[in-house]
């Protein structure tokens, strides 16, 4: 396995770490938030760079409803990052300040949707990938082939992971935040730090699950319709 690609992987969940940690925009002050994203759009640049022969691949790679979906979803994500990119810069008062560009209350407002949207989206890409990040870490760790009882302990892993997220999801108001509806609500930070992370890496987990099943399902469908062409 090459090390390059290890080294691909966990720059990725660094990006996916970094902007958790930056939701938590009120326990942070506002540098720290400013530097944390910083750091996360460089890691994602590089891991654009690391997959610009799949962008200019992208007319090629259109070949079945699995393979569209991934293509929606990176379009998605990347459009949510630029709008995050963008609204960053915009309402900057540390990192970026020197800059002659401001922004209002709608700036703000845009920054934080796209923030929530680029999670959800976040979680998605991660479960479309999810297959081969477990093939990796088989490979790492030696795991043996697949067997019946391993099978159901993680689908039953993953049942548990679904329903807590969707009980973070109300929970955490993410709904509304994914529409931007104003809310007053915030986590209250000096009561409990480690509940909001857990809240939303199990939305992560959640997501990611749905994503990946979906996934799992196109694929069956997409091996049926081939089938079923070449019987006819």
């Amino acid at each position: 396995m090459s090390p390059l690609f290890l080294m691909r992987l966990v720059l990725d969940f660094m990006a996916a770490g970094l902007l958790l940690v930056a939701l938590a925009y009120w326990w942070l002050d506002n540098t720290s938030h400013e530097l944390i994203g910083t750091g996360m759009f460089i890691l994602l640049v590089s891991h654009n760079v690391f997959n610009r022969r799949w962008w200019g691949r992208l007319p090629k790679v259109a070949r079945g409803r699995q393979s569209l979906v991934t293509i929606a979803s990176n379009i998605s994500i990347a459009l949510a990052i630029s709008a995050l990119l963008v609204t960053s810069v915009m309402i900057s008062r540390s990192v970026f300040a020197f800059l002659p560009v401001s922004g209002g209350p709608t700036a703000r407002e845009i920054h934080i949707l796209a923030a929530y949207w680029a999670f959800i989206l976040a979680a998605v890409h991660l479960g479309l990938h999810w297959s081969m990040i477990m093939a990796v870490t088989g490979r790492l760790l030696r795991v043996g082939p697949p067997d019946a009882i391993r099978t159901a302990a993680l689908r039953g892993v993953a049942g548990a992971i679904a329903v807590c997220g969707i009980r973070s999801m109300v929970i955490m108001g993410i709904g509304d935040r994914l529409i931007g509806r104003p809310s007053i609500d915030f986590w209250d930070f000096q009561e409990s730090t480690i509940g909001f992370f857990l809240h939303h890496i199990v939305i992560l987990g959640a997501g990611a699950c749905a994503a990946h099943y979906m996934a799992v399902w196109l694929r069956w469908a997409d091996g049926v319709m081939q089938r079923t062409e070449a019987g006819e």
